[in-house]
């Protein structure tokens, strides 16, 4: 969607970020264009001190203009988590360069982005009222995914449909390598915190033929049913990462994520993929 926003827009930069009113900041969330390399997400601008609500008056002059910026659009997306936090940014470094037809398309792609916005956050509310009804023995108790055991069957009937040639589907591993540095670092009220916040995406980002379950403390599995070649499984990605990001916006730390992944018809047993999956993610 940003990608999309670059090439129609004046300028060529397009910034998603959270407005915290309290402290005068805006985080980005996402950066697309010129200014990516000097604006990383997780990046923080100062808000004008005149400011008093989302608009061309968000972000402080000075600061612009030390990025060469002259002109920019601000939108606000309208969420349940709060109108305005977040909001759109369009920047660009001549005057006067934006129209009236510019802020429109960005008003209609922020409507976008809030609907994904949304879906995470409505699935994610489901499953949590799904899991009073789970069976307690197969499923983990602090995530409501399934657990290891569970998992473990319902690789092994997605692993005979593969062998068969039924379904191409994949098996995929998720490691948080930084949660037991979380856990010293900030106790493990905010570790558990951050493994349900991870659950709830995970669970949003998959679709209703696929399976995840927890591993380990710091694990998760995926068996991704009917995906297309590793773009799917790239695509799956993308998907986890953008949402736990936005998620954990204002939890005091962040969550590093790394990913394994392999055909489940390449491997001679449902046993030796996850073996292999695990063994593969970067400790």
């Amino acid at each position: 969607m940003l990608e999309l926003l670059e090439a129609a827009l004046p300028g060529g930069s397009v910034l998603v970020g959270h407005v915290d009113w309290e402290n005068g900041e805006y985080r980005l969330i996402d950066v697309c264009g010129e200014v990516a390399s000097e604006l990383p997400p997780g990046s923080v601008l100062p808000i004008a001190s005149d400011s008093k609500h989302a608009g061309n008056g968000l972000l402080d002059r000075e600061t612009l203009a030390s990025l060469s910026v002259r002109s920019y659009l601000a939108v606000p997306l309208e969420t349940s988590a709060g109108g305005g936090a977040i909001t759109i940014c369009a920047l660009a470094s001549g005057t006067d360069v934006f129209k009236r037809s510019h802020l429109d398309l960005i008003a209609v792609a922020g409507r976008l982005l809030t609907y994904e916005w949304e879906s995470v956050k409505w699935r994610a509310d489901l499953r949590r009222l799904s899991e009073r009804l789970r069976d307690p023995e197969s499923t983990d108790p602090l995530t409501g995914l399934n657990n290891r055991t569970s998992f473990m069957q319902a690789l092994e009937r997605e692993w005979r449909l593969a062998e068969r040639g039924t379904a191409e589907s994949f098996i995929v591993g998720v490691r948080l390598p930084n949660l037991g540095e979380i856990g010293e670092r900030h106790g493990e009220g905010l570790k558990e915190l951050l493994v349900k916040d991870a659950a709830e995406v995970l669970e949003a980002a998959i679709r209703r033929s696929d399976h995840a379950g927890r591993l380990a403390d710091d694990s998760f599995g995926v068996v991704l049913v009917g995906c297309k070649g590793l773009t799917g499984a790239e695509a799956f990605f993308a998907r986890f990462e953008q949402a736990l990001e936005r998620v954990t916006l204002e939890r005091p730390c962040s969550l590093q994520v790394e990913f394994s992944v392999k055909a489940l018809g390449a491997c001679d047993s449902p046993e030796a993929a996850l073996q292999d999956v695990e063994e593969a993610i970067p400790a």
